[in-house]
């Protein structure tokens, strides 16, 4: 079995103990002399071809000429990307470097599963799903890391576990079984004292049933806001790291109720109850009753005299669920509290005050003024990665069998900030 002071995300891909030591060397002098990196043209075109990544992706992405890419690939060709190239294209893959001077037959990958597509896209606007391709894949490395790690730790692993709903459940039925289930506690979410804690605390619930809960990056929101992984080893949940955590735990419930209905999707049209896909309006309720039930909904306005709804009381709602204004408005049309023109208003109010505050940060960063309180690398390691994930770190490194440096690797941060991250996990 790998040693635990040597498993990393990079070692469940490669297994060099097969290498020529003396080809090794000759290719190493090669490389001194030409700077060229000479890498296995058939494992770069196996691994674009299993994880479903176009030239065209890897040209924008390299900014170089989309014919320089095809020639790479070609493997009966004699062009060869210089060794900075081959770092780069081995970055935007997400594997080792060392990966592309493998067998193909070696190399580990996994080949994307099949996912329903309740995305609504742009009409007429092409989409190249490399991007979500690799994050797919990388979300699946995570999961499998994350076991490996808790066997060679000797971690015991919460059982996979899902409710048993009919399936003519309502929307609300659903919502009440998952809470009951996984122990969504109303007053418990009440002392949340943020939207993080709250997708935090959800995201444990969640997790403590065997599901593998992780984020994934470097998509926009609108392309993708969740995934729902069904099929070998224990049930995948993806979430976008771009979003805000109300949004976030939105989405965790969505594809939760895809899980539970054994599903595996893609999604990105949250909160919205009109859309042509059914499956997604029946998943937005149960989220948005799930998150905010109405019975505790109706007994917040009577408690505080809410007749008339005001944005000043969209705001006092959603401080109180820890939940977006958007899932907040919704409900308050759900209970008959505004009518269809006054939640489409406060819709395009909430949105157009996002949009004046997003681009007040850009104009800020242009000016060099950036954020009043910097983001924290520890934090935003902790919020990305699974909850099993950074128990299975802090218990590693707590035993001797990782180091800063080897932390710093797997969670992509400087060293300097692992110390952070581990006081971060150690709260929870």
């Amino acid at each position: 079995m790998t040693s635990l002071k040597h498993l990393t995300l990079e070692s469940l891909f490669l297994n060099c103990s097969d290498r020529n030591v003396s080809s090794r060397a000759e290719g190493i002098v090669k490389l001194a002399r030409t700077n060229l990196a000479l890498i296995k043209k058939e494992s770069l075109a196996h691994i674009c071809s299993e994880i479903g990544v176009s030239p065209a992706f890897l040209a924008q992405k390299t900014k170089l000429d989309e014919d320089r890419i095809l020639a790479w690939l070609n493997v009966e060709g004699n062009e060869l990307p210089s060794i900075a190239q081959a770092k780069t294209v081995a970055r935007i893959l997400r594997i080792p470097f060392a990966g592309l001077y493998m067998e193909k037959d070696k190399i580990p990958t996994h080949h994307i599963p099949r996912l329903r597509n309740y995305r609504r896209m742009p009409a007429g606007i092409p989409v190249d799903d490399s991007a979500l391709n690799i994050a797919i894949a990388d979300l699946i490395r995570a999961r499998d890391f994350l076991f490996l790690t808790e066997v060679e730790l000797g971690i015991e692993r919460p059982p996979v576990s899902l409710p048993s709903i009919a399936q003519d459940a309502t929307p609300i039925e659903f919502a009440h079984a998952i809470r009951s289930f996984f122990a969504f506690d109303l007053s418990a979410q009440f002392r949340c004292k943020s939207p993080r804690q709250f997708y935090l605390y959800i995201r444990r619930k969640i997790e403590d049933k065997g599901i593998f809960v992780n984020s994934f990056m470097d998509i926009d929101v609108d392309v993708v806001r969740g995934i729902a992984i069904i099929g070998e080893g224990a049930p995948v949940i993806g979430i976008n790291s771009n979003d805000r955590p109300p949004a976030k735990s939105f989405s965790m419930i969505h594809e939760l109720t895809h899980i539970i209905k054994r599903q595996s999707a893609l999604c990105n049209e949250m909160f919205s109850a009109f859309s042509a896909q059914q499956e997604e309006v029946f998943c937005n309720a149960v989220a948005g009753e799930a998150l905010v039930p109405m019975l505790a909904l109706r007994s917040f306005l009577e408690t505080n005299d809410m007749d008339t709804i005001t944005l000043d009381n969209v705001r006092s709602i959603a401080k109180r669920f820890c939940v977006s204004k958007e899932v907040v408005v919704r409900r308050l049309l759900d209970a008959g509290y505004l009518t269809q023109e006054g939640y489409e208003g406060y819709v395009a109010e909430i949105r157009r005050i996002f949009e004046v505050e997003r681009e007040a940060e850009r104009i800020a960063r242009r000016e060099g003024r950036g954020r009043s309180i910097p983001k924290s690398p520890a934090r935003t390691a902790a919020d990305k990665n699974s909850s099993f994930t950074c128990r299975a770190l802090l218990i590693g490194y707590g035993e001797g069998y990782f180091s800063k440096q080897e932390i710093s690797g797997i969670l992509g941060m400087k060293e300097k900030h692992v110390p952070k991250f581990l006081s971060e996990v150690g709260k929870w």
